[in-house]
């Protein structure tokens, strides 16, 4: 269930033993950034734990946090061992989740590693797509920035491959291999209004102006348009940012809202309006400025391709709702206009490349995560990271890339652990931010387990690797 393969019930069986710093390197041998995805992995090893057919699943992502929080804190200082320095140099374009794993894993084997970052600041999405309330910037910075740098890798901000340095003089430059990594950054857009009408923002755009520290006059009332993470982000932001009134409105139903459960929850807690089957139809403006928008009441039809139900208006069905601003969070595309025109592109904007070994058509040059993805969680971006950085290795080594090792995800540890008898207690719920304090301020809402909750949580895992384990004896 995880992209990157880690040993999940064998980090949870050494966090019940207590073994904190065991359960770090076991989850590090395969997530270099625990802290990171501690806090805004989508969780997908949680709808596949079998605890949860009992009561709830075990809070996989709560104890990886514990355990990043817990020990990074006492192993800071210390250097991360690398294999000797190489001579080959590697340049990677973005810095985010995809483009920070690579540089990660090439700078441990010894590469020399350039990253080439159009933004102000390093991190790509988990610096200006995630607001402060769900990814603290100290932890970014201590934990993964910090951490890359400390490698040796050079991260150049400010640097936009294509217009501050063309695509094509990278090799001139001596980089032998590129990882392309830029993500996801081009927001959708549907022609509700005139161009030129105030109080209308790209969701995109909204959250990276918030998360670079600045502030956005939305006026009282604020609409979203959109269901997924972004969409949901802009919405609580907004309410942080002084809004009297914020309303998503989503076309289709709950159950086919594509952002996460659970930070829909926390948004409807903080009191973010949600209005299910409902599409925009017209931007109502006075003078140039917002003034409301017209929406349309939606039916659920026939499956289409994204395998979800099509929403069908319904006749009759328009009204309106006030509004001051309008922020538009609806679809996400890699932007690839610095591209030569020899690369192969698909219509849809992502970059073409071997699904296994993230070769592009031009020898030497991968890529991977939202780049060819699409829109993706910062773990399968990652994963992809991880992946191009061992197709990379192996083509400066002149090996085969036909033969570079998928990661795999992993079930069942090979070696034998102490077994450690499930608790009934139910499921531990993370400590949050009260909620009078949430809605003032961007401070991190979910606060994290202490040991006692770690403990606790992590010994309602029911070991159903071991099981397996037994049934093919």
């Amino acid at each position: 269930a995880c992209p990157l393969g880690i040993d999940i019930p064998g980090y949870i069986n050494l966090v019940a033993q207590g073994k904190f710093e065991d359960a770090l390197v076991l989850i590090e041998k395969e997530n270099p950034f625990p802290a990171i995805c501690g806090r805004v992995c989508h969780r997908p090893c949680e709808l596949k734990c079998r605890r949860g057919d009992l009561d709830e699943a075990v809070a996989i992502n709560a104890i990886k946090r514990f355990v990043a929080d817990h020990t990074l804190e006492r192993r800071r200082e210390g250097v991360l061992p690398r294999l000797s320095r190489k001579e080959e140099k590697v340049a990677i374009i973005g810095s985010g989740p995809a483009g920070l794993t690579t540089a990660y894993y090439l700078a441990r084997w010894g590469y020399q590693v350039t990253i080439f970052e159009s933004l102000p600041v390093a991190g790509g999405m988990l610096a200006v797509g995630i607001p402060e309330y769900r990814l603290p910037k100290e932890i970014l910075k201590r934990d993964v920035l910090d951490v890359v740098e400390n490698l040796g890798v050079e991260i150049k901000t400010n640097t936009r491959i294509g217009k501050d340095l063309p695509f094509e003089e990278l090799s001139g430059l001596g980089y032998q291999a590129i990882f392309v990594a830029t993500g996801a950054h081009k927001s959708g857009r549907i022609d509700l209004c005139s161009k030129r009408t105030s109080g209308v923002f790209s969701g995109l755009k909204y959250l990276r102006e918030v998360c670079l520290g600045k502030s956005f006059e939305l006026g009282g009332k604020t609409v979203v348009i959109g269901g997924g993470n972004v969409a949901v982000d802009a919405a609580r932001s907004s309410l942080r940012q002084g809004v009297t009134r914020s309303i998503i409105i989503y076309r289709r139903s709950r159950d086919e809202m594509p952002a996460v459960e659970s930070e829909i929850e926390a948004a409807e807690e903080e009191g973010v309006e949600i209005l299910y089957l409902a599409a925009p139809v017209k931007i109502l403006t006075r003078n140039g400025k917002v003034r409301g928008i017209q929406c349309q009441r939606m039916k659920l039809g026939d499956y289409d391709e994204s395998g979800r139900r099509r929403p069908v208006p319904i006749e009759g069905s328009l009204f309106t709702i006030d509004a001051d601003s309008i922020i538009m969070a609806i679809g996400q595309f890699p932007d690839l206009s610095f591209f030569p025109s020899s690369f192969r592109v698909n219509e849809d904007g992502p970059l073409q490349v071997n699904p296994q070994t993230l070769a592009t058509n031009r020898p030497g040059v991968f890529g991977g995560g939202d780049t060819v993805l699409g829109p993706a969680t910062v773990a399968e971006a990652m994963a992809a990271g991880k992946k191009g950085a061992l197709s990379i290795d192996r083509y400066l080594r002149g090996q085969p890339l036909e033969r570079t090792p998928t990661i795999k995800k992993k079930t069942f540890e090979e070696l034998e652990k102490e077994e450690v008898e499930p608790s009934e207690d139910l499921r531990t719920e993370v400590p949050t931010l009260p909620l009078e304090k949430r809605v003032r301020c961007f401070g991190q809402v979910e606060l994290g387990f202490s040991k006692h909750m770690a403990l606790r949580e992590a010994k309602r895992c029911l070991r159903c690797d071991l099981e397996q384990k037994k049934e093919q004896r």
